[in-house]
């Protein structure tokens, strides 16, 4: 069991993203907005001494409770690998709206 992620971008900015879970599904395609790639993010950190953390992240998921809500959380949740149990980073997905803002 496996995934395969493809990222499209236009003009060198992300704007689409779609992951399919192989053998057998689901794949989902989520468009992108407002896109900060991990590089940039470290660039806006200099002189301060941040340093993106290397620790795998919890998972905070808020919303997302109708059927297909719940399809896309387990599509999401398996695209990160397990963390440890004091890993104090943390990724939160949440619903807005028609959206899920990720940060």
């Amino acid at each position: 069991v496996t995934d395969v992620i493809v990222l499209n971008e236009t003009r060198g900015t992300p704007d689409a993203l779609i992951v399919s879970h192989l053998p057998f599904g689901p794949t989902a395609k989520f468009t992108l907005f407002n896109v900060l790639p991990r590089h940039d993010m470290e660039a806006l950190g200099r002189g301060t001494g941040a340093k993106m953390p290397q620790a795998f992240p919890q998972l905070l998921f808020h919303g997302l409770t109708t059927p297909l809500g719940q399809r896309v959380r387990s599509i999401l949740k398996y695209l990160f690998p397990v963390p440890r149990e004091d890993s104090k980073r943390v990724i939160t997905l949440f619903e807005e709206g028609d959206a899920i803002r990720f940060r």
